[in-house]
């Protein structure tokens, strides 16, 4: 009984530990807009007060978020948020959340 046990438990473990790096090697930046998720919704689906972004076209998101990480934008939070990224980045989240369904 024991060792009927023993290999599904650790086919498991072993899915469970690799399923981090499958999805940061396969969707990168899916994993970086996961992070926007705490504020923004799941997929940019806002139900607060903070704006839902999910289907607006890139090149808008593009300028929002390099206006905060210039500074030329304020805010309390998001300016702070997107210095840590580079453009790369930053155009490849909104590049995400403009795919996604509104």
């Amino acid at each position: 009984m024991r060792g009927f046990l023993t290999t599904p438990v650790l086919c498991l473990a072993f899915g469970l530990a690799m399923a981090p790096v499958a999805a940061g090697a396969a969707d990168a930046v899916a994993v970086m807009a996961d992070a926007c998720a705490g504020c923004h919704g799941t997929d940019g689906h806002s139900v607060g007060g903070m704006p839902a972004f999910s289907g607006k076209k890139a090149d808008e998101l593009k300028k929002v978020l390099h206006d905060y990480k210039s500074g030329s934008r304020e805010a309390t939070v998001m300016d702070r948020i997107a210095k840590a990224y580079s453009v790369e980045q930053l155009d490849a989240i909104a590049d995400y959340y403009a795919s996604r369904k509104k």
